[in-house]
């Protein structure tokens, strides 16, 4: 079996990392406080999406500086006892291959934050209270209530999606190696689908370069899009052409989208592919029972009403449309889905603000997000005095804190002007007497 490439061009040094270099910054100077023996924090903490290099920094440091690197998967030793057994004896003792130095790495912390790992977080903490060698741990999600412990007690490394453009290059550096030629657009293509996760990406480029001196775009077709435009395109088209309720009903088989998802698809393009109004208000109606049904799914968690809900949006839309369109009508992107993309990020934000407020107070993070967020927000836009601790105390990031600003900086602006014009009195004009 050939070697995986993820593994083969794994960075052999810091310097190879891809991406998050304030990232790796912060990681090089925390471990020269080890060096010169005067720790702040006994663990660091490498949080963020997966693929974004957080294993692969502390393995190349351990492999360029002579460290020994002991890696455990938290989620494997979720109880006190394991934990102490495996971490505890090693963060205690020089390593047994000849190397004086080691790091423990504990992948997946946040893998032992159920209720049945209480013993497990407790032995952790206790074993970075009194380790002689540098703990990381590496977690995507490391806002879980019952990790603030853990948290307190370690360096916060947050790593962020990489850039297309660094993917792209690192994708064009193995290709070279590999002796295959790829052009730079089917690179971009391979890159823009990874998402910001390199690994995912690497694993992709070997997929469709087995056994090949050269790539083209059509290689690409293998793997599939992910946000599988193309089919969707081709799906509505068999749906709204259909002359049939289980011609329809089958050409959503096979598409890697939820059945909610379609249906935004069908809904947004119904009024440009059904141009008769009784034949789009039939199709609407159907379309808005086929919307009950999603609902009390959700709700009720009764999902044998997916039976009842699909063929009406499918087949019973296709039966809706008796007249077809007067020439070519092309299917366009929906706009809620459109706009559920471009906010992406800044949705990403503010839920990681809210996991972080629902850490610190004791709450969920829905309740964090809808009732506390606001007020910090507000605090943080308008006073200059209390923002530092605040910001120090719930652990926001430069990126956090300006989204913050920004949003209810703007509100704040706009109630001013609200506020001004409901007291601005209108001008009275005397009349001049005759």
């Amino acid at each position: 079996m050939p070697q995986l490439w993820t593994e083969k061009y794994r960075p052999k040094k810091v310097a190879e990392v891809v991406g998050n270099q304030d990232s790796v910054k912060a990681f090089l100077e925390w471990m020269k406080s080890w060096e010169i023996g005067n720790p702040a924090k006994k663990a660091a903490l490498l949080y963020g999406p997966a693929g974004v290099g957080k294993t692969s920094l502390v393995l190349a440091y351990g492999r360029e500086y002579g460290y020994d690197v002991v890696e455990v998967n938290a989620s494997d030793w979720r109880n006190e006892e394991k934990m102490k057994a495996v971490v505890g004896e090693s963060s205690q003792y020089a390593s047994l291959d000849g190397y004086s130095k080691k790091i423990i790495l504990v992948d997946e912390v946040d893998g032992i934050a159920g209720r049945e790992d209480a013993g497990g977080i407790s032995a952790l903490r206790k074993i970075i209270n009194e380790t002689r060698v540098p703990i990381v741990m590496v977690a995507n999600n490391p806002w879980d209530q019952k990790l603030a412990p853990i948290r307190e007690q370690s360096v916060m490394i947050e790593f962020k999606r990489l850039s297309k453009t660094a993917i792209t290059k690192r994708l064009k550096e193995i290709c070279e190696r590999e002796g295959i030629k790829v052009p730079d657009d089917v690179l971009s293509k391979l890159a823009e689908r990874s998402e910001g996760d390199l690994r995912s990406a690497i694993m992709d480029l070997q997929a469709v370069a087995a056994g090949k001196n050269t790539l083209t775009e059509k290689d690409l077709e293998v793997l599939g899009e992910r946000n599988r435009v193309k089919e969707i395109f081709e799906a509505l088209r068999y749906i709204f052409y259909a002359k049939s309720i289980r011609g329809a009903r089958a050409a959503i088989e096979g598409l890697e989208l939820e059945p909610q998802a379609i249906y935004t698809w069908i809904l947004d393009n119904a009024p440009t592919q059904i141009t008769e109004p009784d034949e789009l208000a039939q199709a609407f109606d159907l379309l808005a029972r086929a919307d009950i049904y999603f609902a009390r799914i959700e709700k009720l968690q009764m999902w044998r009403l997916m039976k009842y809900a699909i063929p009406m949006m499918t087949g019973g839309v296709a039966v809706a449309r008796r007249t077809p369109p007067k020439g070519f009508q092309k299917f366009t992107f929906p706009h809620k889905i459109r706009l559920f993309q471009q906010y992406k990020n800044e949705r990403e934000i503010r839920q990681s603000i809210a996991w972080k407020i629902a850490s610190k107070l004791h709450l969920s993070s829905y309740k964090a997000g809808k009732e506390m967020l606001p007020y910090i927000g507000f605090i943080i836009s308008r006073s200059d005095k209390s923002k530092p601790r605040i910001v120090e105390y719930f652990e926001f990031t430069d990126e956090e804190v300006g989204y913050l600003k920004k949003i209810y900086g703007e509100v704040e602006e706009k109630k001013e002007e609200i506020k001004e014009v409901k007291v601005k009195k209108p001008v009275k004009h005397s009349r001049g007497k005759s």
